[in-house]
C-alpha cells in the first residue's frame, strides 16, 4: 500500500457544486482505498491504495465523482514521495518563508514543456514569477493574488494543460499529514 494525495479542482469554490467531506471520504473508501482522510480543506484527500499509477487513480476518482455524485471536476494525484519532493524543489524558499500565503503551487495534468513555460513567463505583466518543476508550477505573487493577471486561465491557455492551485501554506499542511497514519 502506498500513500497518495488527491486534489480536487474547484470543489466548494464560488459557483461550484458543494460536496461534503463525508461524501468524498465515503467515495474513496467504497473504491477500496484505505486510511482515507480529509486534508485541511474539502477537496484535499490523503489515502492509501494498492499498486495503481497516479493517472489511473485520477481517472478512477474523476469517473466515480461523476457517476456517484454528479460532480465533474479534475483530480490531481501525487504520491507521498512526490509530495515531499515538490516541497523540497520549491525554487522560492526565501519568499515561502516570508509570505507563504502568496506562493502558489499549481498542479498540472501534464508536465509543461520549456517553450510553453517561456511563453508563460513572457506573458507575466506584473511582479509575479513562475517556475516549473516536474508537473508543478511555483508562482509568487508579491503584490497579492486578487489583482494579478497571472490567472489560472492564462496558465492553462499558455501551457495547454489543466491546473489546480494550492497556497504554500496548504502544501505544507498536507506535507505534515504525510507522517505515518
Amino acid at each position: 500500500m502506498s500513500l497518495h494525495i488527491a486534489l480536487l479542482r474547484g470543489v466548494n469554490a464560488a459557483g461550484g457544486r458543494l460536496i461534503t467531506a463525508d461524501d468524498l471520504t465515503r467515495l474513496l473508501t467504497d473504491l477500496g482505498h484505505t486510511e482515507v482522510r480529509m486534508g485541511p480543506k474539502v477537496g484535499d484527500l490523503l489515502f492509501e491504495c494498492g499498486e495503481r499509477t497516479g493517472a489511473e487513480l485520477q481517472a478512477q476518482i474523476e469517473t466515480e465523482l461523476m457517476a456517484r455524485l454528479g460532480l465533474r471536476t479534475d483530480v490531481y494525484v501525487r504520491t507521498a514521495e512526490a509530495w515531499r519532493a515538490l516541497v523540497a524543489a520549491n525554487p522560492f524558499p526565501d519568499f515561502a518563508a516570508a509570505d507563504p500565503g502568496w506562493l502558489m503551487t499549481l498542479f498540472c495534468k501534464d508536465t509543461p514543456d520549456k517553450k510553453a513555460m517561456g511563453a508563460l513567463r513572457a506573458a507575466i505583466r506584473g511582479t509575479e514569477q513562475a517556475r516549473a518543476e516536474s508537473r508543478q508550477i511555483y508562482a509568487i505573487y508579491p503584490d497579492g493574488i486578487g489583482g494579478s493577471k497571472l490567472t489560472t486561465s492564462l496558465v492553462e491557455k499558455t501551457l495547454g494543460t489543466r491546473v489546480t492551485g494550492r497556497t504554500w501554506t496548504a502544501v505544507l499542511a498536507l506535507a505534515e499529514m504525510l507522517e505515518p497514519i
